[in-house]
């Protein structure tokens, strides 16, 4: 998004048809998202244009952000935990 416009720039779907509900970071030019989809993909992907240059599956849902350090991509993933009620 334009910051001075708020103009959309490009927008990106997620190729694993889940939904980014954490924040992105950007860092050196890149921009990392996650998504909800089971498999738990987190994305890199270019700033200017939203072409993602690389997806990596983490094996569980990622609802955060991540925190980037030194070159290395610190993400949290799991899947949301439920809560049942036992009549009696």
């Amino acid at each position: 998004m334009d910051a001075g416009t708020g103009q959309v720039l490009w927008s990106t779907t997620d190729p694993a048809s889940g939904t980014a509900s954490g924040p992105v970071t950007v860092a050196n030019g890149v921009l990392f998202g996650g998504s909800t989809n089971a498999e738990g993909p987190i994305y890199a992907m270019d700033a200017r244009t939203g072409k993602i240059l690389c997806p990596n599956n983490t094996g569980a849902t990622v609802y955060g952000g991540m925190s980037i350090s030194d070159g290395c991509n610190y993400v949290g993933n799991g899947y949301k935990a439920s809560v049942g009620f036992i009549n009696g």
